[in-house]
């Protein structure tokens, strides 16, 4: 009988590791099913010069990043 008893709860313990690896794999597979797509990271979105003297030449990079895990596809940038 407690051969028995210790059986049972050893078949518990694997049934219910079994669904818990299993909810977490879907739940896994949800959040990486939301995820697709390019995702656009900009660090930082205007950039103040301050005051240039008149034909004197300035310039600056903005990073932008694609965090997503498809092609990011930028068309069109316009200057304000």
């Amino acid at each position: 009988m407690e051969a028995r008893k210790g059986m049972m709860l050893t078949m518990n313990r694997i049934f219910w590791t079994s669904m818990t690896l299993a909810a977490l794999l879907c739940a896994g597979q949800i959040a990486a099913q939301e995820n697709k797509g390019p995702k656009i990271e900009i660090r930082e979105l205007q950039h103040d010069f301050g005051k240039i003297v008149q034909g004197t030449r300035a310039g600056h990079v903005f990073e932008i990043r694609n965090a997503g895990n498809e092609p990011l596809i930028i068309e069109r940038v316009q200057p304000s």
